[in-house]
């Protein structure tokens, strides 16, 4: 069990959360904390999907990603954000949410939602 990415997933997911709930958006992600049927439920599907992608990140993109801990996790956050946009673009699933109002915000703030996720990440993933 790897606790650098149980530590960064958790605690960038908490952020990310925070973070979501200030700009008013979660973008893709809000229909997968949707299936949850309390607030507290969605944030535990949160933080287990953040979690989840930190051990993605530490296994199969931290060594490959240029740059500073920061910028490794925000090329991560970017890449989770284009998924997010594919996955919207070819499932009814996550269209509605990616793409609320293609001429509105969502698409910009839910970036900026990834790239303070992945930063966080980055950072907590490499702190010992």
């Amino acid at each position: 069990m790897d606790q650098r990415a149980i530590r960064a997933g958790v605690g960038s997911s908490i952020v990310a959360l925070l973070v979501g709930a200030t700009l008013g958006t979660y973008g893709g992600w809000a229909p997968v904390f949707d299936l949850a049927s309390t607030s507290l439920g969605s944030w535990l599907v949160a933080i287990v999907l953040g979690t989840v992608l930190a051990y993605i990140y530490g296994y199969w993109f931290n060594a490959f990603l240029p740059g500073t801990t920061v910028t490794r996790g925000i090329i991560f956050g970017v890449l989770a954000w284009i998924l997010m946009l594919i996955l919207g673009g070819v499932s009814g699933f996550f269209k509605e949410a990616t793409y609320p109002n293609p001429a509105g915000p969502t698409i910009f703030l839910t970036l900026l939602l990834h790239v303070v996720w992945g930063s966080i990440l980055g950072i907590l993933y490499e702190t010992r």
